[in-house]
C-alpha cells in the first residue's frame, strides 16, 4: 500500500488501519516533507516521497490511499489509475460532477477499483438496520429524515475555503448521513433537489469550537479565511418516489452534537440517533447501545431495541477495500456512489445559489 496525503484523516483513519488489518504501507506522499516524515516514523513506514508521482512509479505497491484536500482528488486518482493502482479516495468523490465522472471512466478504462471513503456504511447500526430492511421488514420507505448537527465543530484550513473544498459542512459533515441514508433505503437515483445554506457565524472564535487542519497546526496558513456556508437544508427527491430532508452545520444553537437519521416504512420505522441521550443496558460489563425499531406485531403497536455494540468504522472500511482487492469480498461502494452522491451535492449549492429546484442528473 501506498497513502498519499499525510494530514489528520491519513493519522487517525487511513494509516492505522492498514497496520491493523495486517496491510504494508511502504510508502507515504506529501508535499510537506516534514510532516510525511513524522507520519512514516510513527507507522513504521519505509520510504518517504515529497511527489506523489514517484510513489506511483513504485511496482510494489498495488493500491493507495488519497487523503488529500478535496481539489486535488480528481488528479492525484486519475494519475493512480493510469499507474494501474487500485484507489481508496476519501469523501467527497471531487469538486464536481464532471470530475467525479471522468474517475469513474478512468478506473473502468484501467480496469481498477476506485471506492469512495464512505466509512459510515459501516457503522453497527447501519449494518443491523439494512439487515432488516433488505428483508422487507419495512414495506415501502418513503421518507427519510437525516442530519449531522455539531453546536460548535467547525474545522480551520482548506475546509473553509470553497476553491479548496468545495462547500462547507454539506460537503464535509452531512455527505456521510446522506450517503448511508441512501444505501440504507436502496441507492435510489436522485431527481431533484431544494435547498438553502447559510453563513450565520464563520470562523467564531469559541472555545472548544475549532479544529485545525494540518496546515494551519503547522504554522504554514492562517486559516482565517472563510467563504463556505456554517448551515445547509435540502430537500432530495428519488427516482422511487422516497423524500430526504437534510440539515446539516458545523455552528447552531442547539443542545448538543447530533447524527441522526430517521426512516418511514409502510410497515416500520427507524431512527438512528447517535447523540440523544441513548438507553443503553449492560452484556458482560460493557455498555451496549440500542437501534430503535417502531413497528406492529400481532396486531399491535411495539417498539423493538436491537442492541449493537460500537466499532472502529474506517479499520472496518479499509479491511472492506483489501477484501475487495483480493476478491474475497463483493464492493458495497463504488465509484458510482462517489458519482451520485457528488450530483447531489452539486444540486444543492446550485439550488442555494438559484433559489429554486433544480433537476438532478447523474
Amino acid at each position: 500500500m501506498g497513502v498519499i496525503g499525510t494530514g489528520l484523516i491519513a493519522d487517525f483513519a487511513h494509516l492505522p488501519a492498514y497496520r491493523e488489518a495486517g496491510a504494508t504501507v511502504v510508502a507515504v506522499a506529501d508535499v510537506v516533507e516534514s510532516r510525511a516524515a513524522r507520519m512514516a516514523n510513527k507507522y513504521d513506514v519505509a520510504q518517504v516521497y515529497t511527489d506523489y508521482r514517484r510513489l506511483l512509479e513504485r511496482k510494489d505497491i498495488e493500491a493507495v490511499s488519497v487523503c488529500v484536500p478535496n481539489y486535488l482528488h480528481a488528479p492525484i486518482v486519475l494519475d493512480a489509475l493510469a499507474a494501474g493502482k487500485h484507489v481508496l479516495v476519501e469523501k467527497p468523490m471531487a469538486m464536481n460532477l464532471a470530475e467525479a465522472k471522468a474517475m469513474e471512466v478512468a478506473a473502468e478504462r484501467a480496469g481498477r477499483i476506485l471506492m469512495v471513503g464512505f466509512n459510515s456504511r459501516f457503522r453497527p447500526d447501519v449494518v443491523k438496520l439494512r439487515r432488516l430492511i433488505q428483508a422487507g421488514k419495512f414495506g415501502d420507505l418513503y421518507f427519510a429524515e437525516t442530519g449531522y448537527i455539531r453546536r460548535r465543530g467547525y474545522p480551520s484550513g482548506w475546509f473553509t475555503v470553497k476553491a479548496e473544498s468545495g462547500g462547507g459542512p454539506v460537503v464535509d459533515i452531512g455527505i456521510h448521513v446522506m450517503d448511508f441514508t441512501r444505501y440504507l433505503v436502496g441507492s435510489p437515483l436522485p431527481v431533484s433537489v431544494v435547498a438553502t445554506t447559510q453563513n450565520k457565524f464563520g470562523a467564531c472564535p469559541v472555545e472548544d469550537g475549532t479544529w485545525e487542519s494540518s496546515d494551519v497546526r503547522e504554522g504554514l496558513r492562517d486559516g482565517k479565511v472563510f467563504d463556505v456556508e456554517d448551515f445547509a437544508t435540502a430537500w432530495i427527491r428519488f427516482d422511487n418516489g422516497l423524500v430526504m430532508t437534510l440539515t446539516t452545520a458545523w455552528t447552531a444553537n442547539v443542545p448538543r452534537d447530533r447524527v441522526y437519521s430517521n426512516l418511514l416504512g409502510s410497515l416500520a420505522g427507524a431512527s438512528i440517533d447517535s447523540y440523544h441521550p441513548i438507553h443503553k443496558r449492560s452484556e458482560g460489563g460493557a455498555d451496549v447501545e440500542l437501534l430503535d425499531v417502531y413497528t406492529e406485531e400481532a396486531g399491535m403497536v411495539c417498539d423493538m431495541a436491537i442492541p449493537y455494540r460500537n466499532v472502529v468504522t474506517h479499520c472496518a472500511e479499509i479491511r472492506h477495500f483489501l477484501g475487495v482487492i483480493e476478491g474475497s469480498e463483493a464492493p458495497i461502494m463504488t465509484a458510482r456512489d462517489g458519482v451520485v452522491m457528488q450530483a447531489i451535492l452539486d444540486a444543492v449549492y446550485q439550488s442555494a445559489d438559484q433559489h429554486r429546484e433544480v433537476a438532478v442528473v447523474v
